[in-house]
C-alpha cells in the first residue's frame, strides 16, 4: 500500500556524527553517538528485499561519508542496486569521487549554500569555514555526476542575496540548483525583501528558465493561470528511514514506526501522512486567511507534513515563515510570468546562439529543442538548463 522501495539510511547519529556543524540543521546530531554496524546494514537490506523487488538505498544521515566503509560494503553486497546519498561534501576526496563514478554510487543532493559569503552557517565541527573544500569537491564531482546532482542551498533571512547564490553555484558547474528557505517555527522573513530577491533573480536570468525546477514550475503555473497542485511530502510512502540500531521511522524527520526486526509496530504516523496528503491535495484553505492571501491558488501546502511543523495543531498547516516566504515569492513570480519571453522570442534567441557557437544546420532541422544546443547533455534544453 505504501509502495516502499527505498530505505534512507542513517549510518550514524548523535553527537559527533557529522563532519560539519551547520547551525540550522534539523538532523539528529545530539545525544549518544551511534554508528550502524555492518550486520545492521545487511539486515536492513534483507528487510527491504522482503518489501519490494525494486530495492534502492539512499545514505542520508547524519553525514554518510563519515561511515564510508558502509557505503563500500553496500555496493559490494548488492552490485546491481541503485545506491545514492545526500552529502555535505566535506569528506569527499578525488579518490572517493572516482570510486563512486566507477561503482555507480550517485550523489543526488549536495548541500552547499552558495559562495563563501553565503556559507557563514556551514562550518566544520571546529567552527572553521568549509567553502574552499566543499566547492572544490563539488566541481570535481560534477565532472562525472553533473547530470543528476542538485546543489541544495538553505536560505536564511540574514542574507537576501539570492542571485549571488545561483551565480556562485553555476560557476562551479551545477546544472540543478534548489534554494530552500528556512521555514522552521520562529523564523521570520521580510516578504518584501523576498519578493525583491526573486525579481532580481528573474532579471538575472532575463525572465527565462532557471536551474531550479521549483521556480520554473511556479512561473509556468502562474503563466498558464492554473492552480499549482498541492505538494504534501507523503512521508512514509515510497521510503522509510533506518536508524543505526535498525529502528524504522516514517522519514528522515519522522516518528518511530517500528524496526527492521519487528516490522511496523506504530501505524499512526502513516495514517497521518495519508490524511495530510488528502488535505493538501484538496485545495481547501488551510487557514481562514488563505482566501485573501497573495499566494492562494499557488500554495503547495506546507510540504513538510511532520512533527516539526505542528505548531498550529495540524501537520498540514504551514509555519508563518513558510507563508511569509511564499507570499513574496509568488508576487515576484507573477511579474516573472508577465515578462518572460514568448515562445517565438525564445526560439529566435536559441537559433542565434546555435549559429554563434557553430551548431551544424542539420542539427537544427527539428528546431532548437531537438538539438539541445552546443554541449548540452540528454535532458537539457537549448538554454543548457536541466528540464527536470
Amino acid at each position: 500500500m505504501l509502495n516502499v522501495r527505498q530505505l534512507l539510511l542513517f549510518a550514524g547519529d548523535g553527537d559527533g556524527s557529522c563532519s560539519m556543524a551547520c547551525d540550522y540543521c534539523f538532523i539528529a546530531k545530539t545525544g549518544t553517538h551511534r554508528v550502524m554496524s555492518r550486520e545492521t546494514l545487511r539486515d536492513a537490506m534483507a528487510f527491504l528485499e522482503s518489501l519490494t523487488d525494486q530495492p534502492a538505498l539512499h545514505f542520508f544521515g547524519t553525514e554518510p561519508t563519515m561511515q564510508w566503509d558502509l557505503i563500500v560494503d553496500a555496493r559490494r553486497l548488492r552490485p546491481d542496486w541503485p545506491i545514492s546519498m545526500t552529502t555535505n561534501g566535506l569528506l569527499l576526496t578525488p579518490e572517493r569521487i572516482d570510486w563512486m563514478a566507477a561503482n555507480d554510487v550517485r550523489v543526488y543532493v549536495y548541500s552547499i549554500d552558495g559562495g563563501p559569503e553565503h556559507n557563514r552557517h556551514r562550518v566544520d565541527a571546529q567552527g572553521r569555514p568549509t567553502w574552499d573544500r566543499v566547492a572544490a569537491n563539488l566541481r570535481h564531482l560534477l565532472q562525472t555526476q553533473g547530470a543528476w546532482v542538485t546543489a541544495r542551498a538553505t536560505w536564511t533571512p540574514d542574507d537576501y542575496d539570492l542571485v549571488g547564490r545561483f551565480r556562485a553555484l553555476e560557476a562551479l558547474g551545477a546544472r540543478s540548483i534548489q534554494v530552500v528557505p528556512d521555514i522552521e517555527l520562529g523564523v521570520e522573513w521580510d516578504e518584501r525583501r523576498v519578493e525583491q530577491a526573486y525579481v532580481e533573480l528573474g532579471e538575472h536570468y532575463a525572465w527565462r528558465r532557471t536551474p531550479s525546477r521549483y521556480i520554473n514550475d511556479l512561473v509556468d503555473a502562474i503563466a498558464r493561470g492554473k492552480p499549482k497542485p498541492g505538494n504534501p511530502c507523503n512521508f512514509g510512502r515510497g521510503a522509510w528511514t533506518v536508524m543505526p540500531d535498525g529502528e524504522l521511522r516514517a522519514c528522515q524527520r519522522g516518528e518511530h514506526i517500528g524496526s527492521i526486526y519487528e516490522g511496523i509496530t506504530n501505524e499512526v504516523p502513516l495514517y497521518e501522512s495519508q490524511l495530510c496528503g488528502q488535505l493538501v491535495d484538496s485545495r481547501q484553505p488551510l487557514k481562514p486567511e488563505c482566501h485573501t492571501c497573495d499566494a492562494y491558488n499557488h500554495c503547495p501546502g506546507v510540504g513538510y507534513c511532520c512533527a516539526a511543523n505542528r505548531g498550529a495543531g495540524n501537520a498540514a498547516i504551514p509555519t508563518e515563515a513558510h507563508c511569509q516566504h511564499l507570499r513574496g515569492m509568488v508576487r515576484a513570480c507573477k511579474v516573472w510570468a508577465q515578462r518572460r519571453p514568448t515562445p517565438v522570442e525564445r526560439v529566435l534567441k536559441r537559433n542565434v546562439l546555435g549559429v554563434i557557437y557553430g551548431e551544424a544546420p542539420q542539427e537544427r532541422q527539428d528546431g532548437p529543442e531537438a538539438s539541445g544546443g552546443p554541449g548540452a547533455t540528454r535532458g537539457q534544453t537549448a538554454d543548457g538548463l536541466d528540464d527536470a
